[in-house]
């Protein structure tokens, strides 16, 4: 028998599928002990006034083994720098993820409203703070993430995390890492960051999560929702941080994004979006405050099974003294 829960973890593992409740933990189910490949390599064009850019912003490969029945391991890594300048202070491949992960063998087997699934973490992991970051970036609706989830989540990062699901009623997750992002081997500052994580599922396509983050005086909050229904997407966020932006510098920043999608047909789907970021900061005496809105409407073109993706997004962007105006951003994903 296949439980909900389950069901739900084979879709992610899926990766053509966009996930209900993301995670960085795998599901051992859908692994085999042959070494299995598979990444993205993603393209995009911006056109904003009198501009025209082109470039290649991702293109990953990664690579997840089962060595054992209750260990899985995953390593990503990403050569979109390779090329660059050899003045860019851009690695020509950068590694993302590298991490094994580790079930208890007596829960493999478990279903059941009530059965209890946890699993370890130990390595270089994405952080489960932002449902939209969790979310694989091959998978978003737009070609961009919004900026407050761009500018104040935490990353991938180094350290231990856990998580335990509880049949297909509640996940926590929970991670200590070292806070100085991804690929630092050090913690200079000496001080751990702690991050919490609950999604609640009242129904079976919908999901609704609390989070929080603490390192020393820097605190991180918010909530997020996302639903989804015979192609429907509703999906919502919020976010705010309180404490130090860098050791000269403070920061009370606020915001979040709205997000709807509907597919018309299998291959096509249309996205609408709003973004807002209020941020104030204090360096001594001086205090400085931005605010910027975003609203983008898009169209998606999608390939069967969804590994050849095309997304066309008009972005309205608002955000004085920076940039007011129109933005077109195309960008082709493709999946292997």
């Amino acid at each position: 028998m296949v439980t909900p829960g389950l069901m739900l973890l084979v879709m992610q593992a899926a990766g053509a599928q966009y996930p209900l409740a993301p995670s960085p933990v795998l599901d051992l189910h859908a692994l085999t002990h042959e070494l299995r490949l598979s990444g993205y390599v993603s393209a995009r064009e911006t056109l904003r006034r009198d501009t025209l850019t082109a470039v290649i912003n991702r293109a990953r490969l990664t690579l997840q083994v089962l060595p054992a029945p209750f260990a899985a391991l995953r390593a990503q890594v990403d050569f979109a720098a390779t090329g660059f300048a050899r003045a860019d202070t851009v690695p020509a491949i950068l590694l993302t993820d590298a991490y094994i992960e580790l079930v208890p063998p007596a829960t493999l087997a478990r279903t059941g409203a009530h059965a209890l699934h946890p699993a370890l973490i130990i390595g270089q992991f994405r952080t489960p703070f932002s449902l939209e970051f969790l979310t694989p970036f091959s998978l978003l609706t737009t070609a961009n993430r919004s900026q407050p989830i761009d500018r104040h989540t935490t990353r991938r990062d180094i350290g231990l995390l856990g998580q335990l699901a509880v049949g297909h009623m509640v996940t926590f997750n929970g991670a200590l890492v070292n806070g100085e992002g991804s690929n630092k081997l050090t913690n200079p500052d000496g001080r751990e960051m702690a991050i919490g994580r609950v999604t609640v599922f009242p129904f079976a396509r919908l999901a609704v999560a609390a989070k929080y983050l603490g390192q020393g005086r820097d605190h991180r909050w918010g909530y997020d929702v996302r639903w989804m229904d015979h192609g429907a997407l509703v999906e919502g966020e919020f976010l705010a941080r309180r404490g130090p932006f860098s050791p000269t510098t403070s920061v009370d920043a606020r915001g979040g994004y709205v997000l709807g999608a509907y597919r018309v047909r299998p291959w096509l789907q249309p996205v609408l979006k709003w973004e807002h970021l209020w941020d104030r900061r204090t360096t001594g005496a001086a205090t400085s405050t931005k605010s910027l809105t975003y609203t983008t409407v898009g169209i998606n073109l999608l390939s069967s099974g969804e590994s050849i993706r095309l997304l066309v997004d008009g972005i309205y962007k608002s955000e004085p003294a920076v940039f007011t105006g129109e933005e077109l951003e195309v960008q082709l994903i493709a999946i292997f």
